[in-house]
């Protein structure tokens, strides 16, 4: 007789490695009754709910169509916090926790920092920082309202007063004119057009896209865009870390190697060039 756990598999073992299907099951399993994903090894699953079952039942509908989980349940972890998400933002990814775990490495955790958030989406970055340096002023920007609406209700959920909302189409308006910042942060779309063959259906299917991709004409246009303002809006020994495209670092680097930073290549945990770091030394 199939267990409701090897059926929850069967159904998504086209979409998914054995592997991630069984990860889902526990992360589905833990959403359900309401409790850490540790502790779903310790449920019996006859003694599921009808009620529960049926959510279960629409889970594993939703994924076998591509959604992703985050989706469905409208929750991401991100640095070991609950971040509401949905459709209108990117799902925070594991790699983007690496740059602000570099980041937390970088100051003393009661120092009183400007910081920036340069398309803040969820508000992850932005409300992590927040956390960290509970001292921080931090600005989170982004061009769409609806973005900022999740992120508003994520610094609410989060109790976070420290930080000020700015919607703004970055690239066109200088909404950091007059103001100066010890540490400048961005994980903007970098992706370019070009590499959709390689993206995950569900990814494609469901992700904001101006989120993600940039035209092949110009995939720096963001970074670009952060090198021009850093003479005026960086102060002396601030710091600049983004994510970058793994095939783009390089040129990514350089950019901001032009305007005379002391600037690095900083790997991720599966060492791929994934983030740059640039310090002022105007």
């Amino acid at each position: 007789m199939a267990t409701l756990r090897s059926e929850f598999i069967s159904k998504l073992t086209a979409l998914y490695t054995t592997d991630e299907c069984a990860v889902l099951w526990r992360r589905a399993l833990a959403y359900i009754c309401a409790t850490e994903y540790s502790k779903t090894y310790f449920i019996d699953e006859s003694e599921l709910s009808a009620e529960q079952k049926t959510i279960l039942d629409d889970i594993v509908r939703r994924l076998s169509d591509g959604e992703p989980f985050e989706y469905i349940t409208g929750i991401a972890e991100f640095c070991s916090l609950k971040f509401k998400v949905d459709s209108s933002v990117l799902i925070p990814r594991l790699e983007t926790q690496e740059m602000v775990d570099f980041i937390g490495k970088s100051y003393n955790k009661d120092q009183r920092l400007e910081i920036v958030d340069i398309g803040t989406g969820s508000g992850c970055i932005a409300i992590t920082l927040a956390h960290i340096f509970p001292n921080a002023r931090v600005t989170a920007i982004d061009i769409s309202a609806k973005a900022l609406g999740v992120a508003k209700s994520n610094a609410a959920l989060h109790s976070v007063g420290n930080i000020e909302f700015i919607q703004s189409d970055f690239l066109n308006e200088n909404c950091l004119s007059g103001r100066q910042f010890d540490l400048i942060v961005s994980n903007p779309p970098y992706v370019r057009r070009s590499e959709t063959p390689t993206m995950p259906k569900r990814v494609l299917d469901y992700e904001p896209h101006t989120a993600l991709f940039v035209e092949d004409s110009d995939p720096l246009i963001f970074y670009r865009r952060i090198a021009c303002l850093a003479p005026s809006v960086l102060k002396e020994g601030g710091m600049i870390m983004v994510e970058a495209n793994q095939w783009l670092c390089s040129e990514t680097a350089s950019l901001f190697k032009g305007i005379n930073l002391n600037t690095e290549i900083v790997k991720d945990l599966f060492s791929q060039e994934r983030f740059v770091v640039a310090r002022a030394q105007f």
